[in-house]
């Protein structure tokens, strides 16, 4: 079965570097960037936990979201909590 996504925020560094994350309906976070311009330093992946990720990203997340998911969103991240 495939996870639904309910919040993808995209983001450049330096306007070469990708800093996405994508924030699934199971709390599960995708993080997908570039640490470099160099072979090996791009397209790079990693899961994350709610805990791992700062507030800033967070609230990209929350921003990201569509109408419909941002409570779900919110629900998901514990920002009520925080």
């Amino acid at each position: 079965m495939e996870k639904k996504a309910i919040s993808i925020s995209h983001k450049m560094k330096g306007s070469v570097l990708d800093d996405d994350y994508t924030l699934y309906a199971d709390g599960t976070i995708l993080h997908e960037y570039d640490k470099n311009i160099y072979p090996g330093g791009y397209n790079l992946k990693k899961y994350l936990t709610i805990n791992d990720i700062s507030d800033e990203v967070k609230q990209r997340l929350l921003e990201a979201a569509s109408n419909e998911d941002k409570e779900l969103v919110r629900k998901t991240l514990d920002l009520d909590n925080g």
